[in-house]
């Protein structure tokens, strides 16, 4: 299951990286449907720079969300990454299919939960490994950024499967692919 944010225009990120813009449209609410999704979540799978953003981050935070963020076992994607600080973390080289379906052959309970920045998000899209998207749309367009559907050699035709609209006007759709 890959969960992200996105602006109306369809940008992860502005073209800088950065993602402050969406926080002003979470609340109560939205919380509650992330942290569902945390808790059914047996693995956090991400790439190194999402690891190297979160971790810090949920290190130091307190509450449910960031118990859910720093007691689940991590994957991080990386031919870089040399030793893992937030733990429990495993680090899986940059094959993404061969890392993707280690942990879904693995007994451990409940989704492999991807988490990430636009590329980790277009590279496991391309490859077809995402059989579930969680997507939220906040009432924001950025004019430019990156996206996790960019470059796409050819269409990915979704099924909306869940929506939830949000107090501060956000959208959530939990989306599969049709095949």
């Amino acid at each position: 299951m890959l969960k992200m944010v996105l602006s109306l225009d369809g940008f992860a990120t502005s073209l800088d990286g950065t993602h402050e813009w969406m926080f002003e449209w979470f609340g109560d609410d939205s919380n509650e449907r992330s942290l569902r999704a945390l808790q059914e979540a047996g693995v956090h799978a991400m790439g190194r720079r999402s690891y190297e953003i979160m971790g810090p981050h949920w290190a130091a935070s307190e509450g449910p969300i960031a118990t859910a963020m720093n007691d689940k076992p991590k994957a991080v994607f990386s031919s870089t990454l040399q030793k893992a600080e937030w733990g429990p973390a495993e680090i899986f080289g940059a094959d993404l299919s061969a890392g993707i379906a280690d942990l879904k052959a693995r007994d451990d309970e409940g989704t492999v939960l991807v988490h990430g920045g636009p590329d980790f998000a277009k590279s496991l899209t391309r490859l077809g490994l995402v059989d579930e998207f969680q997507l939220s749309t906040v009432p924001i367009a950025i004019g430019a950024g990156r996206s996790p559907f960019a470059d796409l050699e050819e269409h990915l035709k979704l099924e909306v499967v869940e929506e939830q609209r949000f107090r501060s006007g956000a959208l959530a759709q939990t989306l599969v692919p049709k095949r």
